[in-house]
């Protein structure tokens, strides 16, 4: 009988003796701790045969074979936009680089290939013919491109688009302060990124008990050599889209990202909060799902349906996990920026911090599943200043991000915090 790792099992029993012990002060508040807990170590005892469960997300090893190269593209053509975002004014068609027009939009070796982000964008609705998600995108795309190009040598001001500095770095705002390349990424976190993860490649269908060909190698044929059965490769494209370093991450002496990019980033940077204020590691509980996810598939493989043995307890309880501690590192990322733009004393850093917590307010909505729904995202966001009658990414232009109060900053907290009790106190 093999046991899920040593440090679960520590893990559960630090947790339930974390009220013991004389120094009471240092201890984490657990109390509040309830929507963040690991279905994973709720399982207890793990039974997983003969199977080893390795201490990383090793496709080329112990989970071999596996392969998301398809993510690591989209990740690596986010990447080159949002560095070319840098430059003023911006020459290169965003709009045709976000559609990969004819395939040769990028220069890295790591973002050339068949593959692009806008049929990535919010795919659901791209299945049901609705191309507006991805439309409002390319809409933002065209808007930096041309205020970059008209106003690179005007000083922004209320009402007057231009450039802001912050630190050392010049930024494209609109006439109402939105910087366009922060919506933009940060976003796209949400309608591509996290989207694909919880909501596209994590459903019953994709990666999960209701996929049709299985965790099985006949049903694949000739795939099976470098993608493992198709509920494999599923997760494996999850686990692409994290920008999650397989051998490293969560990397803990590395204090700037954790060896990630994007939503791993994010996750590792305020996991230390989270630890601090519940006992729990955002990154390191979502790397020990992907792991275990991805050690229950491997273990329950079969050469045919009748020879297969996936624990589907334990794949929902993976499943679960990873939805979570996402959606966690998304939340704590939007409560940082709301907090930074309440005590920001300049206007040009509060516009930078408003335009990313804006953002990742709105990729929250990107969860059918989550903590919460598209239209309390939508509350919260009203609360910024944006249309009460559109949800949708279009609903950001009215929001004057010049005009924004410490106080509409406060009740947005306010708000989101019913969704993820205690965020709001925690100095993210």
């Amino acid at each position: 009988m093999n046991k899920l790792t040593t440090l679960l099992t520590l893990s559960i029993f630090l947790l339930a003796f974390s009220g013991c012990g004389d120094d009471e002060e240092n201890e984490p508040d657990n109390s509040r701790a309830g929507f963040l807990a690991s279905k994973v170590d709720e399982l207890g005892e793990i039974d997983l045969g003969d199977f080893t469960i390795p201490s990383s997300y090793d496709i080329d090893g112990t989970f071999a074979p596996g392969a998301y190269n398809g993510q690591r593209r989209r990740l690596a053509q986010l990447q080159e936009i949002v560095d070319s975002s840098r430059n003023e004014p911006i020459f290169w068609d965003l709009r045709a680089a976000l559609e990969n027009e004819n395939r040769d939009q990028f220069i890295s070796a790591d973002a050339q290939g068949n593959s692009d982000i806008r049929t990535k964008i919010d795919e659901l609705n791209f299945d049901n013919g609705d191309t507006s998600v991805a439309d409002r995108f390319a809409e933002l795309a065209d808007s930096l491109t041309m205020s970059s190009q008209a106003n690179y040598t005007v000083t922004a001001s209320n009402g007057v688009a231009g450039m802001i500095t912050t630190g050392d770095r010049k930024r494209h705002v609109s006439a109402k302060g939105l910087e366009y390349i922060q919506l933009l990424e940060k976003g796209l976190y949400g309608a591509v990124f996290y989207d694909q993860m919880v909501d596209d490649y994590l459903r019953p269908t994709q990666a999960g008990a209701d996929n049709e060909k299985g965790n099985n190698e006949s049903a694949v044929g000739d795939e099976y050599s470098t993608i493992g059965t198709d509920r494999q490769h599923r997760f494996d494209e999850v686990f692409g889209y994290l920008g999650a370093n397989p051998e490293t991450y969560p990397n803990s002496s590395n204090t700037s990202n954790g060896d990630g990019q994007f939503i791993a980033n994010y996750t590792f940077d305020f996991s230390d909060e989270t630890e601090d204020a519940y006992g729990i590691n955002l990154a390191e509980k979502l790397m020990d799902a992907f792991i275990f996810g991805r050690s229950v598939l491997k273990a329950g493989e079969g050469f045919g349906p009748s020879n297969e043995t996936t624990n589907e307890a334990y794949y929902e309880a993976a499943r679960a996990d990873i939805k979570l501690y996402t959606e966690a590192g998304i939340a704590a990322a939007a409560f940082h920026y709301l907090n930074d733009a309440i005590a920001d004393v300049t206007d040009e850093d509060k516009l930078h911090h408003l335009s990313e917590a804006l953002a990742f307010i709105y990729a929250l909505s990107f969860n059918s599943e989550g903590k919460i729904s598209a239209t309390q995202v939508h509350d919260v966001l009203q609360e910024l200043g944006w249309s009460s009658t559109d949800p949708s990414l279009g609903g950001v232009y009215e929001v004057n991000l010049w005009e924004v109060t410490d106080e509409q900053l406060q009740a947005a907290k306010d708000l989101l915090a019913q969704s993820y009790p205690g965020f709001g106190e925690i100095p993210f």
